[in-house]
């Protein structure tokens, strides 16, 4: 089935299933994922009959996916990036069935292919809905964690004060600095704004480092912060939606959010 690290990185239908066809197998991989063990610890943790667990192991063995030895199993370099990778899809197929209500009502295929990769990163995230009665809920909460960030990095498809003002306000305030993706007409926007003397201030002291789209950039309005991540979406028409926003605090993922914008802008280039 895994022959190579190859085999491991390919999309193959029937080695996928193969895996998750079985509680034991994945409970199995996950168990030596996180610790070597022994068959005992095994046993006490997987809870299945003994010549079940035994002609499991010798599957996984055979498959190269692995090890044993001195009476330990251990996951070969194989069986490590095996499971690594099922555990992202898997995590990546709840966070689509988490949010599935927010997916359905936005234009998803606005999201550049490396962001859906990594949806994964949303599973401990939260959403934020907008009212009648709290109308700019999501904007408030996102204008409030935005108030505390030092670092800042920011894919821009919209102008808007709200947003814009806040921005700004920390950068000059907290003496924070702000990588900024966007366009040639978010731009021109800003320039005829109330906000283009604090924009150019803070570009000319090195505050704001700005990276432009020739064309229309992605319709994502993705920031990373040094304490936390947001995105927002368009709506199926492609008009923005400011009413619901989806924010992760877990910073455990800060160099993987990053690594998105980082991505993001070398399509620029």
């Amino acid at each position: 089935m895994f022959n190579n690290i190859e085999d491991i990185t390919s999309t193959s239908y029937d080695s996928i299933k193969y895996l998750v066809n079985s509680d034991l197998r994945i409970n199995i991989l996950e168990l030596l994922y996180d610790k070597e063990c022994n068959f005992e610890e095994i046993k006490g943790n997987v809870l299945k009959q003994e010549s079940n667990i035994l002609r499991t192991l010798k599957e996984l063995q055979d498959l190269k996916l692995i090890e044993h030895s001195n009476k330990i199993y251990k996951l070969s370099s194989a069986g490590y990036l095996t499971i690594r990778n099922l555990k992202t899809v898997i995590d990546n197929f709840y966070v689509l069935n988490k949010l599935r209500k927010c997916w359905n009502v936005h234009n998803i295929d606005n999201i550049p292919l490396h962001f859906s990769r990594y949806l994964y990163l949303w599973k401990d995230g939260f959403l934020t809905y907008s009212d009648y009665v709290e109308y700019y809920k999501s904007i408030n909460i996102y204008v409030e964690k935005i108030k505390q960030s030092k670092e800042i990095r920011i894919i821009l498809p919209i102008f808007s004060k709200l947003h814009i003002a806040a921005i700004l306000d920390t950068i000059n305030k907290n003496n924070a600095t702000l990588e900024l993706i966007t366009s040639n007409d978010i731009l021109n926007a800003i320039k005829t704004s109330e906000y283009n003397e604090l924009f150019e201030k803070l570009r000319t002291n090195g505050s704001i480092k700005l990276y432009l789209s020739n064309n229309n950039i992605h319709k994502i309005f993705y920031t990373v912060a040094d304490n936390f991540a947001a995105l927002t979406l368009f709506y199926l028409d492609d008009s923005y939606d400011d009413s619901v926003m989806l924010f992760n605090e877990n910073m455990n993922h800060y160099d993987i959010f990053v690594s998105l914008f980082e991505d993001y802008k070398s399509m620029l280039k």
